[in-house]
Order: structure tokens, then sequence, then C-alpha cells
């Protein structure tokens, strides 16, 4: 993340840098804390709802980095390759979400 943030502006200080790289580092053991929290303070439909809300923002976070980032920027590879068109790109995400409502069946 570090490194993401000096590519985007190189001129920012490296304090400043390594301060937004904290920031970051932080607030995934804190958002674990917060939902163990509620898992543990709830009960019946209320835990299920709140488990049901929590997991749609979780995996709209993923779609849309997903989405805005990896595929409609996509990744360039160094040298020209028949695998880098939408038509893959498309593929693997059907196939990656695919695979995980497979899964979630067993959860």
């Amino acid at each position: 993340m570090g490194i993401a943030l000096l590519r985007m502006i190189p001129k920012r200080p490296f304090l400043l840098t390594c301060a937004y790289s904290f920031a970051f580092a932080i607030s995934s053991p804190i958002g674990v804390g917060i939902g163990i929290a509620i898992d543990a303070t709830s009960e019946g439909k209320t835990a299920d709802w709140t488990y049901a809300i929590s997991m749609a923002i979780a995996c709209g976070v993923f779609i849309y980095v997903a989405i805005n980032h990896l595929i409609l920027k996509g990744f360039r590879p160094q040298n020209k390759c028949y695998f880098d068109t939408q038509f893959f790109k498309f593929f693997a995400v059907f196939s990656g979400v695919g695979t995980i409502a497979i899964v979630m069946i067993w959860d």
C-alpha cells in the first residue's frame, strides 16, 4: 500500500505516506474487532440480518474493486498475451463468482 501511495503522488512526504499506510494496516484489525463485538452481542434474527448485511457490504467492496480497478484498467502484460481479452476477463470473474456461490452452499 505504501508503494502504491508513493507512486500516486511521488512528491508526498515519506512520513505522511507512513501514516497513511499505518491507518490502512490498522483498519482491518479494528474492523474485525467491531465484527466480533457485534456478533457476540446479537442473537436470533438480529444476528442473521447483521451477518447478511455485513457480508453483502464486504462482497460489494470486493466486486467494486475487481471491476473498477482490476478488470477495467486491467493488468498490462509485458508481452502480448492471447488471454488478455475482455472475454477471458469476464470469464475469470464469472467463474470466480460461480465458485464462491457453490462453496457458500456448504457454509
